[in-house]
C-alpha cells in the first residue's frame, strides 16, 4: 500500500465535488492527492516519514483559484517604493499631499506613480484635475491610476512628455478629458487613451522582487492558482521569462495560467509552445471590449441617465470581434471577453454564437468577464453557448457602496446588476476572481463573503446586503473560487476539487465556514497552505 507524505485529518473536508463537508483524511503523496479515506482507514497509509496533521473541525478545501487578475501589475502597485496607494484617500487634496510626500522621499524615481484614487467615494465627489498636481511645482511627471485602472490623472508635465495636446484626437475606445474651456483637464479615460503614458511608466526593472513579495502574500491568503489576463499592465517584455525563472527556482508557489491578447493569436501560440507546464501555462485569450460605468465607457443598450445620448463605446466592432473569436476557436483557444455594459455582453455572446454557426458546438471554456450588467435574455443564452461568467463579487459590493452607479444608470437598472443568482438558476456557471489590483482586497475570503451576504467585508454593511435576491449559497461561492475557476482555465482535470490524482493544492482555514453565521465568514483566516504537495505556509510561522 502506498504511503502518504501528508495526512490531513478532520471532520470538515470540502472536496468541491460535493455540496457539504465530509469527515475523513486527505492523503497527499508527492504533488498529488493520493486518496480521501475515512478516519478508520488512515493508519494503512502512514509510515515513519508521514506527517499527520489533525485539523479538527477546521475546513479543509482546495486552494483558492483567482479567475481574473493582473499579477505583474498588482505586484508592482503594492511595492511601496514604486507606487503610492490612494485607495483610502477621501479627497483630491489628500491624494495631492501623498504625491508630494512620495516625491520628496523618492527623489530618484523618474515618474511619480500612484493608484487607487476613487473620486466617487471622496467626501466631496468630483473629477480631479491637473491643476492641483501642477500646483506642487514638481520637476517630474505624475501619473495616477484610478482604482479600476480605467482612468489616469496626470500633471501637465506628463501630458507634455507623451505629446498629448488639447487638439489631439481621441483614440478609438479612449478619451482625452477636457474642461469647459476646451483645455486638457489631466484625465485620460480607458486603455487606448492611457496606453502611451502607461507604457513608459510601467516598465519595471525590479518586477521579480515585487512578484516574490506578492507570492508570499498569496500563500498567506491560500491563493494557489490564478488566471493572469491581458493586459499585463506592464511593458516589461520579459514577464513570461520571469515566471519561468521563478518556476525553475522553486519559488513559484502560485500557479499562473496566462490569457494573452485576443488580437495576437500568433504571439499566443508561440507563448503556449514555450510555456505549458502545470505551474506556468497559456490557456486562452482575453479581450477588453468596453470600459466602466463610472467613466461612461461601458457599452449600454440604454443611454446613461446622467449623460443623455451617450451609450459608451467598444474597442472592436461586432464584425471584428466575430472574426477574432472564430479564429481563436479554430486554434483551440478559449476566449475571455471583458463586458461590463449589457450591450457589450450581447456583442460578446453574438460573437460566440457566430463562431458556433461556423464550427458547430462550442466545446472550449469561453467566458464573459465582469458582467456588471447583462439582460435576462442574454443570461438565457449562456448555457446553450457553453459560456461561463468570471465575476468579482468585491467589485459588485464596492460599486454599490460608492454610489457611483446610481446616477449613471438609475435605481431600476442598478437593481438588476451583478445577477449571480439568476445566472446560476439559468444553468450558467460562475468563476470567482478579484481583478487584482483593481480591488479593495485580493483576499478570497472577502470575495466569498461578499457573494453570500451581498455586504461589504470591512464593516459588514449594509444590514441585509445590497439586493440580497442576487446572493448565492456558500457551497456555490466556494465552488466558484475553486472548481469553476479551474474550469475557466481549462484546468479542471488537474485542479479545483480534492479528488485522487489531482494536484495537491490544499488549504486549511481556521474554522468551518459551514458552521458559522454567514456574517462571520469575513473573519476567517488561512491556517495552512499546500502548493504542489508542499507545505508553503503555516499561520504564525
Amino acid at each position: 500500500m502506498e504511503k502518504a507524505d501528508f495526512v490531513l485529518k478532520g471532520s470538515a473536508i470540502f472536496t468541491g465535488a460535493g455540496d457539504k463537508p465530509i469527515s475523513g483524511c486527505v492523503l497527499i503523496k508527492g504533488n498529488r492527492i493520493l486518496k480521501i479515506v475515512p478516519l478508520d482507514r488512515m493508519t494503512g497509509y502512514i509510515d515513519e516519514k508521514t506527517t499527520v496533521i489533525n485539523c479538527g473541525d477546521h475546513l479543509i478545501m482546495p486552494g483558492f483559484n483567482d479567475s481574473h487578475m493582473h499579477i505583474s501589475l498588482g505586484s508592482v502597485q503594492n511595492d511601496p517604493d514604486f507606487c503610492i496607494q490612494m485607495m483610502n484617500c477621501k479627497s483630491e487634496e489628500e491624494c495631492v499631499q501623498m504625491v508630494k510626500s512620495f516625491a520628496d522621499s523618492h527623489p530618484d524615481n523618474p515618474w511619480i506613480y500612484g493608484t487607487g484614487w476613487y473620486a466617487e467615494v471622496w467626501d466631496n465627489p468630483h473629477t480631479p484635475s491637473k491643476e492641483s498636481l501642477d500646483a506642487l511645482n514638481l520637476d517630474r511627471p505624475v501619473c495616477l491610476n484610478s482604482f479600476d485602472l480605467h482612468s489616469v490623472w496626470c500633471n501637465s508635465i506628463a501630458l507634455d512628455k507623451i505629446g498629448i495636446k488639447k487638439d489631439t484626437p481621441n483614440p478609438q475606445g479612449g478619451i482625452y478629458g477636457h474642461d469647459e474651456q476646451g483645455e486638457l483637464n489631466g484625465i485620460l479615460y480607458e486603455p487606448p487613451a492611457t496606453k502611451a503614458m502607461m507604457d513608459e511608466v510601467l516598465n519595471v526593472p525590479t518586477l521579480k522582487q515585487s512578484l516574490l513579495k506578492c507570492l508570499k502574500h498569496f500563500r498567506e491568503l491560500g491563493i494557489t492558482s490564478v488566471a493572469d489576463v491581458y493586459p499585463s499592465g506592464l511593458t516589461n517584455d520579459n514577464i513570461p521569462e520571469i515566471f519561468d525563472e521563478l518556476e525553475q527556482s522553486g519559488e513559484l508557489t502560485t500557479r499562473i495560467t496566462s490569457f494573452p491578447s485576443l488580437t495576437d493569436i500568433a504571439g499566443a501560440k508561440e507563448l503556449k509552445r514555450k510555456y505549458h507546464t502545470n505551474k506556468h501555462r497559456v490557456a486562452g485569450l482575453k479581450q477588453v471590449l468596453d470600459g466602466v460605468v463610472e467613466a461612461h465607457t461601458a457599452f449600454l443598450s440604454k443611454e446613461y441617465d446622467n449623460d443623455p445620448g451617450k451609450f459608451g463605446d467598444t474597442s472592436l466592432t461586432q464584425d471584428e470581434l466575430n472574426k477574432y473569436v472564430l479564429a481563436a476557436q479554430k486554434e483551440g483557444f478559449p476566449v475571455k471577453i471583458h463586458t461590463i455594459g449589457d450591450q457589450a455582453s450581447t456583442m460578446a455572446l453574438n460573437a460566440y454564437e457566430y463562431a458556433k454557426s461556423k464550427i458547430g458546438k462550442l466545446t472550449l471554456h469561453n467566458s464573459l468577464e465582469h458582467i456588471d450588467m447583462i439582460r435576462q435574455d442574454d443570461i438565457d443564452r449562456l448555457k446553450s453557448l457553453n459560456v461561463m461568467c468570471a465575476v468579482q463579487p468585491q467589485h459588485c459590493i464596492g460599486d454599490y457602496m460608492s454610489g457611483g452607479y446610481l446616477p449613471c444608470i438609475g435605481k431600476e437598472r442598478l437593481s438588476h446588476t451583478w445577477p449571480y443568482r439568476e445566472i446560476l438558476d439559468a444553468g450558467g456557471h460562475l468563476a470567482f476572481g478579484s481583478d487584482f489590483p483593481a480591488v479593495y482586497s485580493v483576499n478570497p475570503i472577502w470575495t466569498i463573503y461578499a457573494a453570500v451576504t451581498r455586504c461589504e467585508p470591512n464593516e459588514g454593511k449594509p444590514d441585509g446586503g445590497y439586493f440580497p435576491e442576487h446572493a448565492i449559497t456558500l457551497t456555490e461561492a466556494l465552488q466558484a473560487h475553486t472548481k469553476w475557476s479551474a474550469y475557466a482555465e481549462s484546468f479542471e482535470n488537474e485542479l479545483g476539487t480534492l479528488e485522487p490524482g489531482k494536484l495537491a493544492d490544499v488549504i486549511v482555514l481556521d474554522r468551518n465556514l459551514f458552521d458559522i453565521d454567514p456574517q462571520e465568514i469575513r473573519f476567517a483566516k488561512v491556517n495552512l497552505t499546500f502548493s504542489d504537495g508542499k507545505l508553503v505556509y503555516k499561520r504564525g510561522k
